[in-house]
Parts: structure tokens; sequence; C-alpha cells
């Protein structure tokens, strides 16, 4: 509830605790209760209870600090958009002041034309090579696939590691992004406490946070390809890499569609 809060706080008054009272469906006192929370439940090192009251309005001090994280992590995303978006605007700008120059129109037009007479002879060269991997690719259907494991695969238990209330609200923000409910429940599930992990180890949160459904498939497509070829050993950890590589093709993987990020990196020969 004080998540929904713009201010994070909510009124100390009787419509709060009747609110409180009605979603969780409790029968204690709830009255008594946050008046335990802010008087009686004291951290003996800062002195503030769990919760701390000031002009009729209760909050919890903890919360607060998360949730500054998480805006000061929103305005950064918003600045680096907005960055983002004046240099394509500044671009724009560039491509009207080429129109108004014809000469140095002449000389790009001339240049991008030499680019892809080099590409067409890239693609002539490479596309005998790349003729066996195409037909792989495209015998390869994602939305049949229903794990990354092979059919003798047993689930081994892994103790799960709690996230406190800002980080399952990243987390949860991560898997929407990365629309997974298209795929198949069990490969759903299995690529979601994939990413469980991935977002739990320090060395590899930074990656998840970048994670999208166009990178995911990207990953789940390369995954697929080297299945093809042979048996994959460790599949986790080479998804786990697969994912990694993902983030790192951000151009293509943004742009692009995965059947048309492979269909370019075949006919350019890329391994």
């Amino acid at each position: 509830m004080l998540r929904n809060e713009s201010t994070y706080k909510l009124a100390l008054d009787k419509t709060t605790y009747r609110a409180i009272k009605m979603q969780t469906g409790t029968s204690i006192d709830v009255e008594k209760f946050i008046d335990d929370c802010v008087n009686e439940y004291r951290d003996s090192g800062r002195g503030n209870g769990l919760f701390t009251s000031k002009d009729g309005m209760f909050w919890s001090e903890s919360f607060l600090r998360r949730m500054q994280k998480y805006e000061n992590l929103k305005d950064k995303r918003r600045q680096a958009a907005n960055a983002r978006w004046g240099k394509e605007t500044e671009k724009e700008k560039d491509t009207k002041k080429c129109k108004c120059i014809k000469g140095l129109c002449k000389n790009n037009a001339n240049a991008k034309q030499k680019k892809y007479k080099s590409n067409a002879k890239l693609k002539k060269l490479y596309a005998k090579r790349c003729k066996l991997n195409q037909i792989k690719l495209n015998e390869i259907k994602l939305n049949k696939m229903k794990s990354i494991y092979p059919s003798d695969h047993k689930p081994v238990e892994i103790e799960e590691t709690k996230m406190d209330e800002m980080e399952e609200m990243e987390f949860e923000r991560i898997i929407r992004n990365c629309e997974l409910h298209v795929l198949d429940p069990s490969l759903n599930l299995e690529i979601t406490e994939i990413l469980r992990e991935m977002y739990l180890n320090s060395k590899t949160r930074k990656k998840t946070l970048e994670l999208n459904s166009k990178k995911i498939m990207y990953a789940l497509k390369q995954f697929a390809i080297a299945n093809t070829k042979s048996r994959i050993q460790k599949p986790k950890a080479y998804f786990k890499k697969c994912i990694i590589t993902a983030t790192e093709q951000t151009e293509l993987s943004t742009q692009y569609d995965v059947d048309t990020i492979y269909r370019i990196e075949n006919e350019v020969g890329y391994e």
C-alpha cells in the first residue's frame, strides 16, 4: 500500500486501518499493531521504529531509501533516453543540412554505393558456404521449443535466495520485458529460474537489467543452432553465455528480428 502512494506514506487514521484489515483479512487490532511498529519495535542503533510517524502520516524509512534508489535509477534512464533522442535530432539536422550541400550529398551517395557493392560481393562469396546453415536455421522453430535440457535431464533442487521488495519489483520488470509467456510453459519456467540466478549474481546482474524479448529470442536462437550441431554438455551454463552474448549484440538484437539477424550474419560469413 505504501508503494502505491506518490509520497510512499499513508495516513495514520481509521480509514487506513480499515483498508489494511480488509486487504489482509486479519483479525488483529491493526491500529495497535501499527502503533507498536512506530513506538515499541525500535532499532537500538538509529532509534527508529519499523515505521516512523509525523503530522498524521506514517512510513518506513528503509522503504523510502530503497524507493529513492529506484527513483534515481528511473531518472538516469530518462536522462539517457533524452540524450539518445537528442542525438537523433542532431542527426536529422545534419541530414537536412546535407541536402542543401549538393556536392557533399553526391560524395556520400557514391561512398554508400561502393559500400553496397562491396557487401554484395561478400554475400556472393559466402552464399554457398552458408547454404547448409541457412537450411538448418529455417528448420528451427522456437515456438515449438519446450526445454533447453535433453530429455534425460534430471532437475536439481536449488536453494532459493530471497530478494527484498525492491529487487522483486526490478526482477518482475525484467520478466515482463522478456515476454516469456509466449514460450512453452516449461521453457518459460526454466528461463525464469536462469534469469533469477543471473540477477542474484553480482557479476551478471547488470546484463540481466538490459534484457528484453528480442534479446532473449536472439539467445534462444543461438542456443538452438549450437544444439543442432552437437549435444551441449552444460545447457544452463551455455544458455547463460548466449544471454550475455545477446546483451552485447545491442544494435542487431534491438533493430532487427531474429531471423534477419542470422540471415545477415550468415551472408557476410560470421561464425
